[in-house]
C-alpha cells in the first residue's frame, strides 16, 4: 500500500480546510492509499514551515505521494515548482493534485502542472501590483494609510520610540543618545 502526504492550506482563519481535507482523504481512500495530512494557515509565499515537513518527510522517503488539493495550495512560484518536482522525482515521489486531475508521472502532465503553477504566479504577482498601484492611488489622493497616530496609545508617540525599540532589538540596555541636529531629521 502505497503512503501519501497530504497537503492542505488555507491563507486566513476565516477560510475552511475542511473541504480540502475531505476531497484529498476521498482521494486516499480511492486508490488505497495511506495517509498523513499536514495542514497549513499561512499566507506568505516564502516560508510554509509545515510544507517543508511534508517535502522533507517526502524526501525522507516516508511516502511515496505528495498529494494536494490544488497546485496553488502548495507553489506559486513555478520556479519554486519545478525545484521541488525534479527534488521528488529524483526520489521516485510523485505529485498528485486532486482537483486538477493531473498525474506528474507522464511528460503532458508535468507540463500541465508547470503552466497551473505558472498560471498562480502571474495571479499573485497581479494582486501585488493592484493592491500597490490602488494604495498609491490613496496617497496620491491625500489618504493617509495605516494606523491612525495615536488610535491605540494612551498619550501621543514618542518621535524617538523607533530608534529605542530598535536599540533595545540590538541588546543596547540605554537610550540612544541623539544628537540635537539629528532631532531636527526625525
Amino acid at each position: 500500500m502505497l503512503k501519501a502526504a497530504i497537503y492542505c492550506r488555507v491563507s486566513t482563519d476565516a477560510q475552511e480546510l475542511e473541504q480540502q481535507k475531505n476531497t484529498c482523504i476521498k482521494y486516499c481512500e480511492m486508490k488505497e492509499y495511506e495517509y498523513t495530512i499536514y495542514t497549513e494557515t499561512m499566507s506568505s509565499t516564502k516560508e510554509r514551515p509545515v510544507f517543508q515537513e511534508a517535502m522533507r518527510q517526502c524526501l525522507a522517503r516516508h511516502f511515496k505521494v505528495l498529494l494536494v488539493f490544488r497546485f496553488d495550495r502548495a507553489w506559486r512560484s513555478s520556479r519554486q515548482f519545478i525545484m521541488d518536482f525534479d527534488a521528488l522525482r529524483n526520489q521516485d515521489i510523485n505529485i498528485v493534485s486532486v482537483m486538477e486531475g493531473l498525474d506528474t508521472t507522464t511528460p503532458m502532465g508535468k507540463a500541465m502542472a508547470t503552466i497551473l503553477v505558472a498560471l498562480a504566479e502571474l495571479e499573485r504577482v497581479n494582486i501585488s501590483q493592484a493592491t500597490k498601484h490602488r494604495l498609491q492611488a490613496l496617497k496620491n489622493m491625500g489618504k493617509k494609510l495605516g494606523r491612525p497616530k495615536g488610535s491605540k496609545d494612551k498619550g501621543p508617540r514618542p518621535k524617538t520610540g523607533y530608534l529605542l525599540r530598535e536599540a533595545n532589538k540590538r541588546g543596547r540596555r540605554k537610550p540612544l543618545e541623539i544628537k540635537e541636529e539629528a532631532k531636527n531629521e526625525i
